[in-house]
């Protein structure tokens, strides 16, 4: 996808470098680009049998080079723990590598080819990313993030809101920061410093978690859900309480059991609702099923199974979706 993302952009890009043929490559074509001091530029060349496909290696090169950030930060932890403070596997655990792309494709918009040397068959392309532009651009990106956490921020400050529409506006808090930090390690790649949040990811965590820890559900469910879910609100640090304000409702839509292939499929869907004690519904939300065994006797088991691997995350989901004001 990265690779496609510089490809599209070298066709709109203003071409202004000159082309040279040669026995003898050119001494950029080592790293070595003496119009283009490393102080003042970050580099790379690609090399392929056509020009365009070297263009293509050139980006994906100087990609690679912010890539090394993401590669590091592949594993995203936990951001709730259970009352053990051990982490939970279950819960919001998956990388968030679609931000981290868009955060290297947007870093390197202003580079350009500014080299280009051919021989017969061989193609090589330098590109060039001039380090002031890419600085200035990064750091407006994690100003603004920045701006958008506080206010969010603040919002979430408001005793007079409800304690899920507070874990609401912290969670897009969070996930505004999460978006901020691969753009903040790239500006150290781009000029070898960073700028501090005023509000850390950590904080932000914290804060959540102490929210979390304040909610009491009146839990309403189907014998499907009823056990997953008690124990799904005892991950994320709340209770299960008869005297709870907050009423959590658990459906399960199920089709019935087919054969097909040589599998037997369970198809259906799973809803959570999220009421005040006035009946106002504060968040909604449903998600398909599907479980499958070779044996009907291993369907429910599957269905149970997946039940209690997701349900924690599915209630995190529901919490983080009530609507906030403007």
């Amino acid at each position: 996808m990265i690779r496609n993302t510089f490809f599209c952009f070298c066709f709109v890009a203003v071409i202004t470098g000159c082309t040279t043929r040669g026995s003898i490559p050119p001494s950029w074509s080592t790293g070595v680009a003496e119009s283009y001091p490393s102080s003042r530029y970050l580099t790379a060349v690609g090399e392929a049998s056509s020009r365009e496909q070297a263009e293509q290696r050139a980006f994906a090169a100087l990609a690679r080079v912010f890539e090394v950030e993401v590669q590091e930060q592949s594993t995203d932890y936990s951001l709730f723990r259970q009352a053990t403070d051990q982490v939970s596997d279950s819960i919001n655990r998956q990388v968030n590598t679609r931000q981290l792309i868009t955060g290297t494709a947007q870093v390197i918009e202003g580079a350009v080819p500014v080299e280009y040397w051919r021989k017969k068959q061989q193609h090589l392309v330098l590109v060039a990313l001039e380090r002031s532009g890419a600085d200035q651009r990064l750091r407006q990106k994690i100003e603004l993030l920045d701006q958008q956490t506080e206010a969010l921020s603040r919002y979430a400050d408001n005793a007079q809101l409800n304690a899920v529409v507070q874990i609401s506006a912290l969670q897009q808090a969070y996930q505004l920061q999460r978006q901020r930090a691969p753009l903040n390690r790239n500006l150290s790649v781009v000029s070898g410093s960073q700028l501090t949040p005023s509000i850390s990811i950590a904080i932000l965590k914290q804060r959540i978690r102490d929210r979390l820890a304040g909610l009491r559900f009146n839990l309403s469910a189907v014998p499907d859900l009823q056990p997953a879910l008690e124990q799904a609100i005892g991950q994320i640090g709340a209770r299960v309480s008869a005297e709870g304000s907050l009423y959590l409702n658990a459906q399960m839509d199920r089709e019935p059991v087919v054969w097909q292939q040589g599998w037997y499929w369970l198809r259906g869907s799973m809803q959570l609702g999220l009421s005040n004690s006035n009946g106002e519904v504060i968040a909604q939300q449903r998600w398909p099923v599907k479980v499958s065994a070779q044996d009907s006797g291993m369907v429910e088991q599957r269905l149970r199974d997946l039940i209690t691997a997701t349900v924690a995350d599915k209630l995190i989901q529901l919490l983080s979706s009530a609507q906030i004001g403007e």
